[in-house]
């Protein structure tokens, strides 16, 4: 559809979900997630009397050419690209090509990896002419406001440095040099932002993986921001920073029901760091949502030393039917290493009131964390078995750039600078306990192997059959197994 006069187009890279998981072939077994971080800017920019546009890639298979064509039909003056580390190559080659199709076309660069890595980013890739880290929202804002002035003039907008440096979270070109701004302030208080513009994305296309849903449609969205923990691995508190912030409980009651009156949400999919790292709103929220009646059922990212039993049995009675845990290790040592903080039995016991809640555990595992060896990964698998969650996910360990193990990791291992391949799903990182990439890829597929094809874990998954729908989502579910092991 034509929209007239727009003002920026947001452009998350094409990305197949086959590519996405280490270029296994999983079929169509859904897993198509909203460009959450886009939607949320983009709504707030509409807020804000601009005219926007997203375009999900990999939701709506687009390929490069056909999104070239779509920029040519809308001449948008502003295009801003997102990209987490695994695709921001793919990024900065659209970019190449947008420059050299639409030269006077404001491009922009944000997301996961251009906070953490701003500078390379922008000196590395000339096709971009900004970058923005951090919260986006307002920074992006300023920088429409600011390029408007300038009656949306690439040339004039660029060389006037005063301008561009008086915009905090930016980084750009200054001469020779790359020049960055001062951090802006985090967004306080999140009830000023709107609900996310799932109005201009392909709602009916975002089914989630067969694992992460019970209902459709599915509505996904996030309630707070932050992550105050500190494992070496992880870099999300380089984005949205360590202090959380929430919505209030009455303001996402709200945007909940808008959800299920606008786009007829039956299930909410929460996609924060850790939902649940303040008891107090958490509890609030749960008994909010038991008041109102909502029906819907929802899941959400948890820790073990974030919940106790009272609180999972009043997030069930809220509709919580799905917990994603990080229990990573069935090793200690390999906990403390990655400085997780938690121990084997407060896994244990949350695990266990997880289930005896009725809420269904989700558990993520890591192969090939520093100082792991296959005997240790053994142990790892033996653990999941043992604790005999829902889903188990065995991810392979990838120290993502900025994080602490990122910085050590060649004290304890091999790592490869091929940026492309950091998906968790491909060996880029090997520690000195393992020969090659092949045997940890093989010591993952036999996780997979171990946990789910057990008949004990079989016939346990038909017991709970109870719909046609959960016959459908278990057939892709063997579907991505079958792609996954083989």
């Amino acid at each position: 559809m034509l929209i007239d006069m727009l003002d920026i187009l947001l452009i998350y890279p094409p990305l197949s979900i086959n590519e996405r998981y280490g270029k296994r072939r999983l079929g169509r077994v859904g897993g198509n997630l909203p460009p959450l971080g886009l939607a949320y800017i983009a709504s707030f920019l509409r807020e804000h009397k601009f005219n926007v546009d997203i375009i999900d890639g990999p939701t709506s298979e687009m390929t490069e050419e056909e999104i070239l064509k779509k920029i040519k039909l809308l001449q948008p003056k502003v295009i801003g690209l997102s990209a987490m580390t695994s695709v921001f190559k793919r990024a900065a080659e659209l970019a190449r090509k947008i420059r050299s199709k639409f030269p006077d076309t404001l491009i922009i660069i944000g997301g996961h990896h251009a906070s953490i890595l701003p500078i390379e980013s922008l000196s590395d890739n000339p096709s971009f002419d900004i970058l923005v880290y951090g919260e986006g929202e307002h920074t992006l804002l300023e920088v429409m406001h600011k390029f408007r002035d300038t009656d949306f003039n690439r040339h004039k907008f660029l060389n006037d440095y005063a301008i561009l440096e008086g915009i905090k979270g930016i980084t750009f070109r200054k001469i020779n040099q790359i020049k960055q701004t001062f951090p802006r302030e985090a967004i306080e208080d999140l009830d000023v932002l709107p609900p996310p513009a799932w109005d201009i994305l392909p709602m009916h296309k975002y089914i989630p993986l067969p694992n992460q849903y019970l209902r459709r449609p599915v509505v996904h969205m996030v309630s707070t921001r932050g992550c105050p923990f500190e494992c070496s691995f992880c870099s999300a508190g380089c984005v949205f920073g360590t202090k959380i912030r929430a919505l209030s409980p009455v303001r996402l009651v709200d945007v909940i029901k808008y959800a299920k009156e606008r786009f007829g949400a039956r299930e909410i999919s929460f996609w924060d760091d850790c939902m649940s790292v303040n008891k107090k709103w958490i509890i609030e929220l749960c008994q909010l949502m038991v008041e109102e009646k909502l029906n819907v059922t929802w899941s959400c990212y948890s820790r073990v030393d974030t919940l106790n039993r009272d609180i999972l049995l009043l997030m069930k009675k809220a509709g919580c039917w799905n917990i994603f845990y990080g229990f990573e290790s069935g090793n200690q040592e390999l906990l403390d290493i990655t400085g997780k903080r938690i121990t084997l039995e407060q896994i244990r016991q949350v695990n266990q009131w997880t289930k005896e809640a009725g809420i269904e555990v989700r558990a993520s595992f890591m192969i090939a964390l520093p100082g792991e060896t296959p005997e240790m990964a053994q142990k790892t698998i033996d653990f999941a078995i043992a604790l005999e969650p829902d889903y188990a996910q065995f991810c392979i360990t990838t120290p993502f750039p900025k994080t602490k193990l990122y910085e050590e990791a060649q004290r304890y291992g091999r790592i490869s600078a091929d940026f492309s391949r950091y998906n968790i799903w491909e060996a880029v990182f090997i520690p000195y306990g393992y020969r090659n990439k092949a045997q940890i890829e093989a010591m993952e597929r036999m996780a997979v192997h171990k946990f789910y094809l057990r008949p004990r874990y079989i016939w346990g998954r038909i017991r709970k059959i109870r719909s046609f729908t959960d016959v459908i989502r278990y057939l892709k579910g063997l579907r991505m197994l079958i792609g996954f092991i083989q």
